[in-house]
């Protein structure tokens, strides 16, 4: 039962993180046709930051095991 709720919190975060990596390229793609609203640049500027950080901290994670 315990492997099976660590596969399910695996499978949420990695489709958290494509969900996130499509929706800032969605955020991209707006940004050049209109100008995009206060919440949008803020959830566009907060994506840039998370991704690379999760991506760096992941790999360190990787490393250290």
């Amino acid at each position: 039962m315990i492997t099976f709720l660590g596969n399910v919190k695996d499978l949420s975060l990695i489709t958290i993180l494509l969900a996130s990596m499509i929706y800032r390229r969605q955020l991209k793609l707006t940004r050049w046709q209109r100008k995009l609203t206060v919440g949008e640049w803020t959830m566009y500027i907060m994506l840039s930051i998370a991704l690379p950080f999760y991506a760096i901290y992941y790999l360190v994670f990787l490393l250290g095991t």
